[in-house]
């Protein structure tokens, strides 16, 4: 059975709804699903840890939620290890939750303290903090004591992980006396007041755990690696290259060649079987040397060393036979003119980046293609006059008729109805040239995506999950710091096979 693709978004009253049916009286079920949380919030933090933490604080509720952040402690601790559980308001009193107190591991320490002891508890020498105070059921506003505790809990070590939601953060707000985590991991769904503002900024990195609920699609989902199992299907045995994605891209001036070298590198890398790029003609050897795999065409440059307008007809006649065109990385404004004479005329699929977002351009294009459009946060403001958010996106998405991927801490896909939010990726993308490599992954799955049997939106979203797939895979391998953007590609084929397994 494929693995599932999405989660729902859902607010915290819908979510603890939908599992209270769910599990009913079922202790066992419960005692299960605990544990899928624990694995799934252990995995991610240890993705962020730079070794095992040789001593965890726990700030614990008297639910679920503390039970939840005791197991995952437990799973990380490494032999010699210990786990200080801060027992905010007593012992648990459900009974799922009581049985996970009761859980040890073999050569780690399990001390418990008190609320009252709080400032005793180890200081700054812990190497890991899981907030498990509050999770989905939490009301507003923390009293001042759990305030006290959380400011604490804060500067009692370097990483600070939050089990479902920071606690401090519900359907009614909160965000402002919030726990402050590096990173958050969303049980069983993505929560809606994770996507707010405040929420956001308490929340860190936020990851979503399936932990087997059955919760059905909605509008609005977290995108989960099942998005990718397309591309695990063989390639049919009597195709050939042209089968198989045939993309163009056209990018790059005098003065900011790599940009566009990177859409070819990163479309060439994530399968697009014909790769044609025009290019400055200043670059153009050096940029065939670097990827042989492609078609390398060159373009004359006039102005702030943009393609000239004389180059409009040859562009066009590069792009009508092609699968999916990629336009307006490394171009400056100045290729604005030429590139809408050059792809006026083209019926494929369009995806629309960097210098090319441009209101006057995507006004001029929609009507004529299936639009892509990528921009950050400035590019969308630029674009659209209105800050960029999910519901100014969705909103623009339905009026320009395109598929919007807007990038950021917690990129999101929407086609105007539904929108998908990538919860992978995380600040190793910070940098330049992640976005044109994303770009080219992007027209190298829409040039693919009926060989794939996938529609546009999904070709866009698994475009968009593989990229932050791949950012994970380098972090995990090289940390964050002391590596280079390109060294995404040689994460794209694990990231993929770890994917589909």
């Amino acid at each position: 059975m494929d693995p599932r693709r999405r989660l729902p978004v859902l607010s915290c009253a819908e979510a603890a709804a939908a599992e209270a049916v769910h599990l009913g009286d079922d202790g066992r079920l419960a005692w299960r699903l605990m544990n899928a949380a624990a694995r799934a919030t252990a995995a991610h933090a240890r993705a962020l840890l730079p070794s095992a933490p040789r001593s965890t604080l726990v700030i614990a509720g008297k639910g679920r939620n503390g039970a939840d952040a005791f197991l995952t402690a437990l799973l990380l601790a490494p032999r010699g290890g210990r786990v200080v559980r801060l027992l905010v308001d007593g012992e648990p009193h459900e009974r799922t939750a009581r049985r996970a107190w009761r859980q040890r591991k073999a050569g780690v320490k399990v001390v418990t303290l008190g609320a009252a002891e709080a400032t005793r508890a180890g200081g700054t020498e812990h190497d890991l903090v899981i907030d498990g105070l509050f999770g989905q059921g939490f009301r507003p506003p923390l009293s001042a004591r759990h305030r006290r505790v959380l400011r604490w809990a804060e500067g009692a070590a370097p990483v600070r992980v939050s089990v479902d939601l920071p606690s401090g953060l519900g359907d009614a707000g909160g965000a402002a006396a919030a726990f402050k985590a590096d990173l958050t991991v969303s049980i069983g769904c993505l929560k809606r007041p994770l996507l707010t503002p405040g929420g956001a900024r308490a929340a860190g990195r936020v990851r979503v755990a399936d932990i087997g609920l059955p919760l059905a699609e909605t509008e609005e989902n977290a995108a989960l690696p099942g998005v990718l199992r397309p591309l695990g299907r063989p390639r049919a045995a009597g195709s050939d290259k042209r089968h198989h994605g045939r993309a163009c891209i056209i990018g790059g001036s005098d003065g900011m060649p790599g940009a566009a070298i990177m859409n070819v590198r990163a479309a060439v890398q994530s399968g697009a079987a014909l790769v044609t790029a025009a290019v400055p003609e200043s670059v153009r050897a050096a940029a065939a040397a670097g990827t042989p795999e492609a078609m390398w065409r060159s373009f004359r440059t006039a102005r702030q060393g943009a393609v000239a307008a004389a180059e409009a007809p040859a562009l066009a006649r590069l792009c009508a036979d092609k699968d999916a065109v990629l336009a307006g990385s490394g171009m400056t404004s100045s290729a604005l003119t030429t590139l809408r004479r050059a792809l006026s005329a083209y019926r494929g699929d369009l995806v629309l980046d960097a210098d090319a977002l441009r209101p006057e351009l995507v006004r001029a294009l929609r009507s004529w293609s299936t639009l892509t459009l990528l921009p950050h946060a400035g590019e969308f403001l630029r674009l659209t006059g209105t800050r960029m958010s999910a519901q100014t996106g969705r909103r623009w998405a339905a009026r320009l008729g395109a598929v919007i991927v807007l990038k950021g801490p917690l990129t999101a896909v929407t086609d105007g109805v539904r929108t998908s939010f990538v919860p992978f990726g995380g600040p190793v993308l910070a940098r330049g040239g992640s976005g044109d490599l994303l770009a080219g992954m992007v027209v190298s799955l829409l040039a693919r995506r009926r060989a794939l049997g996938l529609g546009h939106f999904e070709a866009v979203e698994a475009a968009v999950v593989w990229h932050a797939l791949a950012a994970e895979t380098l972090s995990r391998n090289r940390g964050e710091e002391a590596v280079r953007t390109t060294e995404l590609l040689s994460g794209l084929s694990p990231a993929l096979r770890s994917a589909l397994r």
